[in-house]
């Protein structure tokens, strides 16, 4: 049998994770699939790794070209993360005739449109299924059976930290911070998490399923993205009384004939299943046009299923061979601009407690076109603060409109700045 030869680039939580992997299974592969392979060398720019590489069997180096230009390997597992210079490195080794393995979601959502573009003209291949809910074989079962389906939307729940921190705050009453702290002691969280909380991780994921589902990648900076920074738990209990639950969604959908991609919270309704979806899992719920509907639930990644993703991706690219991606299939169409959404939004406004309050924000709502589905005031004025809470959910408006309104609200001397909002999400 023919040895495949591989270069590994990148030894952190996940690469330590593969290359045990990896020894742990090689025997295996070889006796029972039939394949043989060999990684001839591992490089990180950390020389301490040296006794961890070498410990396992593995030659190591801090030179990413005895890797990149050794001619022998045949595949690139790249593990560094970030855009560079992880992106150098896949576009010198696919140049050097090498297939790429990636788990780098960042640089696929960012530069995945000039990445696959090379591969698919030099008939090169790249797995990336540990890029998106590695846990779960998700890439894998939109590339090979979903497409074919015709996909019309994804609502998805991407990133186990917010999903933990929101589920913290809904089932034991504490806030955002309470449950961030609990999140890094139970290493749930990194200690920078800004990349989560703020929709970022959710955005980069969701931009390459829409690449897989539509064809076609959505330009980051254009799309609605928000966290889940100015989510209190006063909103988890209001959303809970009327029938929510506050989750992080990206959202990948065709309006008409456009595509429609966004990263925010939002109320879902409580029997959902994504609603349902608590802790550090990661559900995704795809809808297509022959009626069917289908839901992938698991883990979100850590070291291990990111590992396992790479090494699944490995023996895929071993046995099938190169598949050349197409890239954009679709790269005509165009993507729906955030000022024409359309859907249900909770508001909570901070109103001092007069007469007279609630018609002036109903007459600017209803100026804007904006009709009321229910509101309450949820408490009264005390001493701390002359500021009570009205919550009102309102019938479907545009995005634009609410945001002219709340503009217009905010500015009266009778609310206390910023209005939250929160899109409504019916699936």
């Amino acid at each position: 049998m023919p040895t495949k030869k591989i270069g590994l680039i990148g030894i952190g939580t996940v690469g330590r994770a593969f290359l045990k992997e990896f020894k742990r299974n090689k025997s295996f592969v070889k006796k029972e699939l039939n394949l043989d392979l060999e990684i001839v060398k591992v490089c990180d720019i950390n020389p301490k790794l040296k006794n961890f590489s070498q410990e396992l069997g593995f030659s190591f180096t801090t030179k990413p070209g005895e890797i990149i230009n050794d001619p022998q390997i045949d595949i690139l597992i790249e593990l560094i993360g970030g855009i560079n210079p992880a992106k150098k490195f896949i576009i010198s080794a696919l140049k050097k005739g090498k297939d790429i393995i990636t788990a780098n979601k960042a640089l696929l959502s960012s530069g995945g449109r000039e990445i696959f573009q090379l591969a698919h003209r030099l008939k090169r291949t790249i797995k990336f299924e540990a890029s998106v809910a590695s846990a779960i074989p998700l890439i894998k079962s939109i590339s090979e059976v979903l497409k074919f389906a015709r996909i019309k939307s994804i609502y998805a729940i991407l990133n186990g930290t917010t999903n933990f921190i929101l589920t913290e705050m809904q089932k034991h009453r504490v806030n955002l911070f309470e449950a961030l702290e609990k999140a890094k002691k139970k290493g749930i969280a990194e200690r920078n998490s800004s990349l989560d909380i703020k929709g970022i991780d959710s955005l980069h994921k969701i931009s390459i399923l829409c690449f897989l589902c539509f064809g076609k990648f959505p330009k980051l900076e254009e799309v609605l993205t928000e966290g889940i920074e100015r989510i209190s738990l006063q909103d988890i209990n209001y959303a809970e009384e009327l029938g929510f639950r506050i989750k992080l969604l990206a959202i990948a959908k065709k309006v008409k004939k456009e595509i429609e991609v966004r990263v925010h919270p939002a109320l879902v309704p409580q029997n959902h299943p994504l609603a349902e979806t608590n802790g550090v899992y990661n559900s995704i719920f795809i809808n297509t046009e022959v009626g069917s509907n289908f839901l992938f639930s698991g883990l979100g990644a850590g070291g291990k299923p990111t590992a396992l993703a790479v090494f699944t991706d490995l023996l895929s690219l071993v046995r099938e061979g190169s598949n050349f991606l197409i890239p954009e299939r679709n790269s005509k169409i165009n993507f729906r601009k955030r000022e024409q959404l359309y859907s249900r939004y909770y508001l909570k406004f901070l109103a001092k407690d007069k007469p007279g309050v609630l018609a002036k924000i109903s007459k600017i709502l209803a100026d804007l076109g904006i009709s009321i589905a229910s509101v309450t005031q949820k408490e009264t004025a005390t001493l701390k603060s002359k500021f009570v809470p009205i919550v009102m959910l309102t019938h479907k408006a545009k995005e634009k409109d609410l945001n002219k309104a709340k503009e217009k609200i905010d500015r009266l001397p009778i609310i206390k700045p910023p209005t939250q909002l929160i899109r409504i999400e019916e699936l």
